[in-house]
């Protein structure tokens, strides 16, 4: 027979064909085992064992179909004959399906090269115009795969109408060897809307159904609730008897527990582990839930006490239930001869988690916990969700962020509702307090801006409200508490510390009651001016580029940021003028009324930024900042002198121009090029001219201002590395330039 070649089946044929018992009517084809194939199924087998034969995936030799077929056309009687078995007594639009996945495919071909395409359609219709009417056999491959076009002629009816070989229409066209999407339609429903018990859909995945094991009452009902973590295969309930009778409904219906999941299947097949992994991948995409993320597999957690928003990434346990859950894993089986049900592979999962750049997967830069301008364009967010132009996902009830239409009036009002909040608040000057207006604005804004300097609260006194005004600003940027943390000793410590806390992507971190400055570990400072991170994870074999879109704070008495961070870190003081400001009494409570109402207060923070772009955006005659004249200038700097305040960058202006370690380092050079003039001169005989006869007092102690002591002399290595490190700047009219002395590295200092 050849793959053009059409058998013409009666209904009887095909019952003898396919096993239907003349008893039990029409077997639907999905719930056959191979006892269907002997006529007589065992009665005396026990339900759980006949499940199981249920459940095995049958696989149809070639040779014995191919006989089955002769025989029936040997067999068949005449066309004006009738026949003795009832016909199929089906509806025009009823489908049914078998899932008998095929082996792979054998070197040697069939005799006659016939294959069994994966799916198998038959119609049977008294009417060559009558709907058509499918019997789908998904995958039935013995020894090859054979394509038969079958035509089912009704038993009655002399005319046959012929279907062609074609996909189930809830298939897309997706599908192929390793996976198969779940039907658009969930099986029970399907099943129950062709046996007319469905009644209406109820919401939150609940149906209601007719009762198929009535009896006699006819309007008796059952809740039918489609699946989910806690019931992989839906459930099913009376409305007078709250058992699960999910399992009676499915045998009822003919469908096997792997169907009544409703997930799409993906099978491990050898040779396809690219297919596999992007299969895996696509499902983690239409979840809805997962994210790629610094090289890494993200979902987004939210506390639910606070509300607050967080990223967590996943690790191989977490990836493989999610990937069990959300499809039907299966793998060849030589012994049954087909695919049979599996948990996800180690191997796979392994490989998709140590990825480090992903095809379906939406990237990720940050979250936002309020509406946000988008960085690209300027546009104000004020819709939550995932926005793929800025890649920023935003959570936030949009009904409690209600902005005034902005104008000078608008922004004026807006300022007063925030600077009321800071009564209390003793700042040193009148530039602390627009500085700490900055900081909320930070706040605000911190997800829109790629850069922005951190904030330190600094007191000379415990009990000034340093920490209570962190946590202020802090209710601005999101929901609840914020966590704090101790500020690193180490470079080490920091690189750790710091990666692992924004792998999360907080709103805020904040070095709460520091003992020591702020010492400039290499990764604090780029957390100031560069936009991403890479280092690599503790713990985990691969590197990470995490975001730096987080509002950095911190506080302490009597110390501030130091050398590097003095240009990057903004110092706010307080002073409670008072011995002991601990025992102060405070009448309000501004942390809680802005967590009680934080969409009015961060709307009149927006609405302020809003106005004066309105207003064509008027900036200030004011020094700029590198690296924070940009859009924080532009959001938290231009728009409060706008409105009157001081310039809240006065402090850090300040701290760039009277810089400590620069006086250091000019009193350095004044006493080095009184001793020595403009010639070139090595470390070794700067450090001679500090002991002995005629020592340089001024000079030792000029070079003991930096951390150049180990064990009461003057180290050469740290001298050396602190000259390196200030070649060629200018202070006051002085430079360190390099040189050369007696064939060694030597330093001069040259006069301007």
């Amino acid at each position: 027979m050849s793959i053009e070649q059409t058998k013409v089946l009666n209904s009887a044929d095909l019952r003898d064909l396919m096993g239907f018992s003349p008893a039990t009517g029409v077997s639907p084809l999905n719930t056959f085992s191979k006892n269907n194939f002997e006529n007589e199924p065992n009665k005396d087998i026990d339900s759980n064992q006949n499940e199981s034969l249920t459940q095995q995936i049958l696989a149809l030799d070639p040779i014995e179909l191919l006989s089955r077929l002769e025989k029936s056309d040997t067999n068949k009687p005449p066309e004006n004959a009738s026949s003795n078995s009832p016909p199929l007594d089906v509806s025009s639009e009823q489908t049914f399906v078998l899932d008998v996945p095929p082996s792979p495919p054998f070197a040697d071909s069939f005799s006659e090269n016939i294959s069994v395409n994966e799916n198998l359609a038959l119609t049977t219709s008294g009417n060559p115009n009558a709907h058509e009417e499918k019997v789908e056999v998904a995958e039935i491959s013995p020894l090859t795969e054979l394509d038969l076009s079958i035509v089912l002629a009704p038993s009655i009816e002399t005319k046959a109408t012929q279907l062609t070989s074609t996909k189930h229409d809830t298939v897309s066209e997706e599908a192929d060897d390793v996976f198969t999407p779940k039907p658009v339609e969930n099986p029970v429903i399907t099943k129950a809307k062709l046996s007319r018990i469905y009644l209406t859909p109820l919401g939150a995945g609940k149906h209601s159904l007719l009762n198929p094991f009535f009896g006699e009452d006819k309007n008796s009902q059952i809740i039918y609730s489609e699946p989910d973590a806690n019931n992989p295969t839906g459930s099913a309930q009376s409305k007078n008897n709250q058992s699960n009778i999910i399992k009676s409904l499915l045998e009822n219906f003919g469908i096997r527990r792997n169907e009544a999941k409703h997930k799409p299947v993906i099978r491990i097949v050898d040779g396809e582990l690219h297919s596999v992994i992007n299969a895996a991948e696509k499902e983690l995409f239409k979840s809805g839930r997962y994210f790629q993320f610094s090289c890494l597999i993200v979902s987004i957690s939210t506390d639910p006490k606070t509300g607050d928003p967080s990223i967590v990434p996943t690790n191989i346990p977490s990836l493989t239930r999610v990937l069990s859950h959300l499809v039907s894993w299966e793998k060849y089986n030589t012994r049954l001869g087909g695919f049979v049900a599996c948990d996800p592979s180690a191997r796979h999962i392994s490989i998709l988690y140590d990825s480090q750049t992903y095809s379906h997967l939406p990237s990720l830069k940050g979250i936002a916990r309020q509406p946000y301008f988008r960085e690209s364009d300027g546009k104000l967010i004020t819709e939550p969700g995932y926005d793929a132009e800025s890649q920023i996902f935003s959570i936030f009830d949009a009904r409690k962020f209600v902005i005034s239409e902005p104008s000078f009036e608008a922004a004026t009002a807006a300022l007063k509702l925030i600077k009321d909040l800071l009564f209390e608040f003793s700042f040193k000057a009148a530039h602390d307090e627009s500085a700490a207006v900055a900081a909320i604005f930070t706040a605000v804004v911190r997800p829109s801006i790629a850069f922005a300097p951190g904030f330190h609260i600094k007191a000379s006194m415990s009990g000034s409200g340093k920490s209570y005004l962190c946590d202020f600003i802090s209710a601005f940027a999101k929901p609840g508490d914020t966590k704090k943390v101790s500020y690193p000793v180490t470079s080490e410590e920091a690189t750790k510390a710091m990666l692992s806390l924004l792998i999360s992507s907080p709103a805020v971190i904040e070095f709460d009651d520091m003992t020591t400055d702020w010492t400039p570990h290499g990764i604090i400072n780029r957390m100031f001016t560069s936009e991403f991170i890479t280092d690599r994870i503790l713990g985990v074999s691969k590197t990470a580029t995490v975001s730096t879109r987080t509002l950095i704070l911190g506080s302490g008495n009597n110390v501030g940021p130091t050398r590097d961070l003095l240009r990057r870190v903004l110092t706010i003081n307080i002073d409670q003028r008072s011995a002991s400001p601990a025992t102060r009494s405070y009448s309000g409570t501004p942390v809680e009324d802005i967590r009680e109402d934080r969409g009015r207060y961060v709307a009149a923070v927006l609405t302020i930024i809003l106005a004066w772009k309105v207003a064509g955006s008027p900036r200030a005659e004011v020094e700029n900042i590198v690296t924070y004249g940009g859009d924080w200038a532009d959001y938290c700097r231009h728009p409060l002198i706008w409105l009157g305040l001081a310039d809240p960058a006065t402090a850090l202006l300040e701290q760039v121009k009277h810089d400590p370690d620069a006086d250091a380092l000019l009193a350095l050079m004044i006493e080095w090029y009184r001793v020595f003039g403009s010639s070139p001169t090595t470390v070794r005989k700067v450090i001679a001219k500090t002991f002995g006869f005629g020592t340089e007092e001024a000079l030792r102690d000029a070079i003991c201002e930096f951390p150049v002591e180990d064990r009461g002399s003057i180290n050469a290595s740290k001298f050396g590395w602190i000259l390196k490190k200030n070649v060629n700047r200018i202070i006051g009219n002085y430079s360190f330039q390099q040189a050369t002395a007696d064939g060694r590295v030597a330093w001069m200092v040259v006069k301007m």
